[in-house]
């Protein structure tokens, strides 16, 4: 929701992983010692012909790696380290963790069993997604429209209002005090639940309590939101609920919200075009996941999969 927004400092969670890590190993005392950094020497470590942005201890980390790992933070975060100072810091991190990976690599921790599983799943996981999208091509303009007319209720947008308590924790401060703790916040929800449900004002009611300021001075207006734009834990609540209705407190990480759906209103095609024609793709990606499924040899351990592993029997006609 454009008014409900985590706070800034929230991107350096990701950058807090790598100190966490560094922690670690250094309160663990491991048994072996750090090797002193080779020199920078110009063409040293992997021979690749895309551009190298930086080396570290003379192994290069082209461009395509750099994006790659960029693009595995979360969107918000790399919406906040797009500047050319965010990056910096982003590539600060990231020689943080070649270094631990150069270490690995000098500890032999790639010849552990469980190590190698891991690397070996996350290289299917990477290369089954690249197929799966170039498996089945973008759907045509005729198969989303068809799928929009097909599925209409599942396109209709909500017309929002809410009122939020702040708690600490939360992501929206109390625009008035300290901030309450949780079960209080809770507790002042249902007081304001109550009122409502008693024929209390709403707008007036969240010009007077919300603690989301932006949306508290229009009487707690969101104005519409259609599937997939609400918070999984607030989204799954709020669509169960008919126009006039208002939810009971719903905890999230802004904050304890009481909503009021004020109405509903169709989501025009070219506002969901890109869901529709990702979701029409991921379908018949399943489906043809399926058939080339049901023509693959599989054989299984019986010790593993003592059932899997039992001859099928078929029945004569």
């Amino acid at each position: 929701m454009p008014a409900v927004k985590r706070d800034v400092l929230g991107a350096l969670i990701a950058v807090a992983i790598v100190g966490a890590i560094c922690y670690g190993l250094a309160t663990a005392k491991p048994d072996f010692l750090l090797t002193k950094p080779k020199p920078f020497v110009a063409g040293l470590g992997k021979q690749n012909t895309d551009k190298v942005v930086m080396r570290v201890n003379g192994d290069p980390i082209t461009e395509t790696e750099f994006a790659a790992s960029f693009s595995q933070l979360p969107e918000e975060m790399q919406r906040q380290f797009a500047s050319v100072q965010g990056k910096e810091a982003f590539a600060e991190q990231l020689i943080r963790l070649k270094i631990l990976e150069q270490e690995g690599h000098r500890m032999g921790v790639e010849h552990d069993p469980r190590v190698a599983g891991a690397l070996a799943a996350d290289r299917t996981n990477i290369i089954a997604s690249a197929a799966a999208q170039k498996l089945v091509p973008v759907p045509t303009e005729d198969a989303v429209n068809r799928f929009y007319a097909q599925n209409q209720g599942r396109f209709n947008a909500l017309n929002l209002s809410h009122i939020l308590i702040a708690y600490q924790g939360g992501s929206i401060p109390p625009k008035n005090g300290p901030a309450p703790s949780q079960e209080e916040a809770v507790n002042r929800a249902l007081q304001v639940y109550q009122k409502l449900k008693g024929g209390a004002d709403f707008k007036a009611l969240a010009r007077q309590v919300s603690d989301e300021t932006a949306s508290a001075v229009k009487g707690g207006e969101l104005g519409p939101f259609s599937q997939g734009m609400l918070p999984p834990d607030i989204e799954g609540q709020v669509f169960r609920l008919h126009p006039g209705e208002i939810s009971g407190p719903i905890p999230s990480t802004f904050g304890i919200h009481i909503f009021k759906v004020n109405g509903t209103a169709p989501v025009p095609l070219d506002r969901v075009r890109n869901v529709i024609s990702r979701r029409v793709q991921q379908q018949n990606t399943l489906d043809r996941v399926e058939l080339l499924r049901k023509s693959a040899k599989v054989e299984f351990d019986p010790t593993t999969f003592p059932e899997k592993a039992k001859p099928v029997v078929r029945r004569k006609p």
